[in-house]
């Protein structure tokens, strides 16, 4: 039986990933007058003489798209959707990609984006729909990468604990489609609507930032070559490639409409603790880095609060995991969890959920995770050792046992993950 606590924060997850939804974040962001759309006080100006393309790529990416067809004049003539989730009832034409290594169906997705993308006429008009998630769904190397030098550097990337930002630099170098290139290709008049799972909102960082004006610079590949070791992980021919990028120049400068981002979710989460009478106390972009630094900071926190009760802290951002050999499954947010559990063991009076926005946490299918007292107590029960199961990067097996898994599936949205921490 759920504890109230439990059943609070649990509630609290599903409002807040409501508010976040692209139809949602449209009616602060949207409107139409006279028969023209507006992003707040901006016209876009969706008038053509040639075709009304819609596409997009990213988990968010199908349902902005669908959330956008109320506010449109007139139907679109061509789309294209790549995104992790099957075809729905949208009338768009969607591909599938995955999702967190690119795998034949992202090469054979970006491949027809190129080519859709490169189709367009200066008479034609563009409207892309850009989330997270787009980096690994949506992929068309440059000649000499193949998909299984796209697959192994994506694993070294992510098994180094690199962030986003600097993960994304080296694809845009590997990629015909990242870092701008979608820009460069497109002749068609162009805006792009951005729902952000990044940090500080960075366009050039966001699904690579297929559209945005980013030359890659050489002196920052050099950088992260020297401090990830990366000669030691990646072939010598995708480093020989990454130390003679030669960034492209002449982009055009395409409008982009940021939607939402991960402070929509924590303005979310603190407006529903205040409807509950319970007062948050919002910490925006402090996730970041290790995420059992991370947990271990909150925990820190949560231990030495002395205000008044209850309360609701709250954090925003994404956190990362450097991965030993033969991790188990797992996610960010579940190891996060797994951290302050570690770190508050059967402390009473604290319950903390820590999930994605997407509702795909890492590998294993789960949001995240939602622990207290009890879940220690299970632990114990069970016979399992939080510390080994954190040595194998193995969270989602252990929350599973423990019950403390929050699973719900892809969501429609993504900006970036939450930690709410109940005291009472």
């Amino acid at each position: 039986m759920p504890s109230k606590e439990k059943e609070f924060l649990n509630n609290t997850y599903h409002k807040i990933i409501d508010a976040v939804q692209p139809d949602a974040l449209y009616k602060k962001y949207l409107h139409v007058f006279d028969n023209t759309l507006y992003y707040r006080n901006t016209l876009i100006d969706l008038e053509t003489s040639g075709k009304l393309v819609l596409a997009g790529s990213g988990k968010a990416s199908l349902s902005m798209g669908k959330a956008i067809l109320p506010y449109l004049t007139r139907k679109p003539d061509n789309s294209l959707f790549i995104s992790p989730s099957e075809p729905s009832e949208a009338p768009f034409t969607v591909m599938q990609g995955d999702h967190p290594t690119p795998d034949k169906k992202s090469l054979i997705a970006g491949n027809c984006m190129f080519e859709l993308i490169d189709s367009l006429t200066e008479d034609d008009t563009l409207i892309y729909f850009l989330s997270g998630g787009s980096s690994s769904l949506l992929e068309y190397p440059i000649p000499g990468i193949s998909l299984e030098d796209i697959q192994k550097s994506t694993e070294s990337f992510l098994s180094l604990g690199m962030s986003i930002n600097e993960i994304n630099i080296l694809r845009g170098a590997m990629s015909q489609v990242k870092a701008g290139k979608l820009a460069k290709l497109c002749k068609a008049k162009s805006c792009i609507f951005v729902l952000s799972d990044v940090m500080g909102n960075d366009l050039s960082v966001i699904g690579s930032g297929p559209f945005y004006k980013t030359p890659v610079e050489q002196n920052i590949i050099e950088e992260l070559i020297a401090k990830y070791k990366l000669e030691d992980h990646l072939s010598k021919h995708i480093i020989n490639i990454f130390k003679t990028y030669q960034a492209i120049s002449n982009i055009r400068d395409i409008p982009h409409y940021l939607i939402g981002s991960n402070m929509e979710l924590l303005e979310a989460a603190e407006l529903n603790c205040f409807d509950e009478g319970i007062r948050p106390l919002s910490f925006p972009e402090s996730l970041f880095g290790e995420a059992k630094h991370a947990g271990k900071m909150i925990a820190d926190m949560l231990k030495h609060y002395s205000g008044p009760k209850p309360t609701c802290m709250l954090f925003g951002g994404e956190t990362t995991v450097t991965l030993n050999k033969n991790p188990g499954k797992g996610g960010r947010s579940q190891e996060l969890a797994l951290t302050v559990l570690s770190e508050l063991q059967d402390t009473p009076g604290i319950t903390l959920l820590s999930a994605g926005s997407d509702g795909i946490d890492g590998v294993g299918g789960a949001a995240g995770a939602i622990v207290n007292t009890d879940t220690y107590k299970a632990a114990n029960y069970l016979g399992l050792s939080i510390q080994e199961y954190l040595e194998k990067h193995d969270s989602y097996h252990f929350h599973k046992q423990c019950e403390s898994l929050i699973e719900i599936g892809y969501t429609g949205t993504n900006v970036g993950d939450v930690v709410m921490a109940l005291i009472e």
